[in-house]
């Protein structure tokens, strides 16, 4: 008897890394260039609120977590929604970045709020819903080098955690919603 290569690679999933079989978690973010600045393009597949987080991801020795993390309620139904980074509060948003200390010495570490997007270092655009098992869905990772690669109705998307393309706006929205 003969298996499809999608059943047998299901099947190898399965006994190797777990019983979870389901759909992947989705990263509703994409990085958008709008006004010269840079935004997070957040697809809302009916979902009333949206939580948009930028980091800092040097891999460098610094023992601080910078983050900007807003939460944003949407006052009507949408497709997408735009949420300039690093962005000052408006209606319906609540930026939620506070300097705090996650965790005790060794192990715990300080966050500090992310507050500008600098030439040479680099960046991770998290929107995703937690999955099974606590997976998330690689986040969009960027430099400002790739800003410029991004034109009028164009995102730069996540195609894994190491790997991004720039698709458009629409498309985007359209893969993470199917609208």
């Amino acid at each position: 008897m003969r298996r499809s290569g999608a059943a047998a690679t299901a099947l190898a999933t399965t006994l190797l890394g777990g019983c979870y079989l389901g759909p992947l978690p989705v990263q509703y973010a994409a990085l958008a260039v709008i006004d010269g600045r840079p935004t997070a393009v957040v697809a809302v597949c009916g979902r009333p609120t949206v939580h948009v987080d930028v980091y800092l991801d040097d891999n460098n020795t610094d023992p601080d977590l910078h983050e900007w993390s807003v939460t944003v309620t949407l006052p009507n139904t949408v497709q997408d929604v735009e949420v300039e980074l690093l962005g000052s509060a408006r209606p319906g948003w609540e930026i939620t970045s506070k300097p705090h200390t996650i965790g005790s010495p060794p192990g715990g570490f300080k966050v500090t709020p992310l507050t500008s997007i600098d030439p040479g270092h680099h960046y991770k655009l998290d929107s995703s819903s937690e999955g099974p098992e606590g997976s998330m869905a690689p986040p969009v990772m960027f430099t400002t080098d790739d800003l410029s690669r991004i034109g009028a109705g164009e995102v730069l998307t996540a195609i894994d955690s190491k790997h991004s393309e720039v698709i458009s706006r629409t498309s985007f929205v359209h893969a993470r919603c199917g609208y």
